[in-house]
This record gives C-alpha cells, sequence and structure tokens, in this order.
C-alpha cells in the first residue's frame, strides 16, 4: 500500500455531496488536496480584505462547486485551459492604471462566477496553476489577446529527436505488462510485511530489471513498428 494513501483520511463522499462521483484514486486524491488546502486558514486572505462579506472562498462557494470546477479544468488541453483564463482576465479587469514610470499596470479582481469573488491564492488553486504562469498569460493576453499563446520554442530543431514523451498510454502500457508479467513469472512471499499490506511479488533469482526491460522490447516491437522510438532503460526503471 502506499505510504500517502495510508495517511490519507476517509472523506465522507455523501457529506460533501459527491456521492455520484466514484472513489478512484484520482478523484482521491483531488478531494484531500482541496480539503487540505481550505484547512490552511493562511490560504484564503478574503475576511482580511473584505469589510462587507467575511466568508472564506471556502464558504462562499462550497466544495462540490469549487471541486467540480477544479475537475473540469483539469480535463481541459492547453490551449483550451489558457483560452478559459484569458477570457477570464478579460473579464476581470478593473484599472488600467499608469504607474510613474508610465507603464500601464493592470489590476484584476478574481472571481467565481458574476456574484461570487476569490482571493488570488484560491483562482490560483481552483486553476491549479503557478503565480508565474498567471503572470505570463496576464502579459499575453495583454500583448496579444485572446490569441493562442505561442510557446517561445516553436520552430525550433528539437536537440534529442529520438526523445519518447512519456504520456497516460505509455505510463499504462508498461503498468499492464508489469501486472502480467508478474501474473506468470510471479512468486508471491508466503508473509506480510506490515499488516496493512498486501503479499509482495518476487520475481525468479536469475530475473534482473535489464532482463525484464529486454523482454518488454520483444513485446514491444512485436506490436509496433521497428522504427518506432521505445523508451530507454532508465526511464522504464523509474516507472
Amino acid at each position: 500500500m502506499d505510504s500517502a494513501n495510508s495517511t490519507r483520511p476517509v472523506y465522507n463522499f455523501v457529506e460533501l455531496d459527491l456521492d455520484e462521483y466514484e472513489e478512484n484514486e484520482l478523484v482521491l486524491n483531488t478531494v484531500h488536496d482541496l480539503m487540505t488546502f481550505f484547512q490552511n486558514s493562511n490560504n484564503c486572505t478574503c475576511r482580511h480584505s473584505s469589510k462587507t462579506d467575511l466568508r472564506t472562498c471556502f464558504e462562499k462557494v462550497g466544495f462540490k462547486r469549487f471541486f467540480e470546477r477544479h475537475f473540469e479544468l483539469k480535463a481541459l488541453n492547453k490551449s483550451e485551459f489558457e483560452l478559459v483564463v484569458k477570457t477570464q482576465l478579460m473579464s476581470f479587469e478593473i484599472s488600467n492604471e499608469k504607474a510613474k514610470n508610465t507603464q500601464i499596470r493592470h489590476n484584476y479582481q478574481y472571481r467565481f462566477n458574476a456574484t461570487l469573488s476569490l482571493c488570488k491564492s484560491v483562482y490560483l488553486k481552483l486553476f491549479n496553476i503557478s503565480e508565474y504562469l498567471l503572470t505570463s498569460l496576464q502579459n499575453d493576453f495583454q500583448q496579444n489577446g485572446l490569441k493562442e499563446r505561442i510557446h517561445g520554442n516553436t520552430g525550433r530543431i528539437p536537440r534529442r529527436n529520438s526523445k519518447v514523451f512519456i504520456d497516460y498510454n505509455i505510463t499504462s502500457s508498461i503498468k499492464q505488462y508489469l501486472i502480467q508479467y508478474s501474473n506468470i513469472y510471479g512468486l508471491p512471499s508466503p508473509m506480510r510485511h506490515r499488516n496493512d499490506s498486501g503479499n509482495f511479488i518476487y520475481l525468479p533469482t536469475n530475473e534482473t530489471y535489464t532482463s525484464v526491460y529486454n523482454n518488454y522490447k520483444n513485446c514491444f516491437y512485436i506490436e509496433h513498428n521497428e522504427d518506432e522510438q521505445i523508451i530507454s532503460y532508465q526511464t522504464f526503471c523509474r516507472l
């Protein structure tokens, strides 16, 4: 059992109004991450900055609505996500003040919707982005409007043309391969490491990381063209 999962509290999905969601690792990790964030009172500055509404962002929005918006944003691809942010920035802008150096200073009032305001730290959490990325999108919006942001490396020749991009499909296929491999060759331990853990699966003593990787390569080239790039031995071990 993953040690991180063993220390994660058990959340009541009915009380959180999330009973229609499957309690898989992605959902559980997201719930835990958001609950941990909101339980830290320092992450929301609304009570300190507002004289009229003393509620925190969590109290104003509610966990379910925040969770669902956060989850929806996770599902967007890069261009869709950045367009959503820039479109919101267009409506969030409240002033264009000229500083002493004559540069225009843009100010924004972040919101969850038309009626619920958010402090900046909670808005960053909602979109799961850093302040640096938000500033980059603000600058790009002021310079280029809603046009798609072009990365600085676009058009340049990659330094390593043979590098394989590791995505979910690759990691998932390796996981399935290892599960099948352990089902065929694995030797379950008769003992439990801890009371809360399952049995360990050992490979025969003549097996090594290298031999398992070589077998994976053979299986890979049976299913794929030999010209297709395969992940390196080092990446295989890390995964």
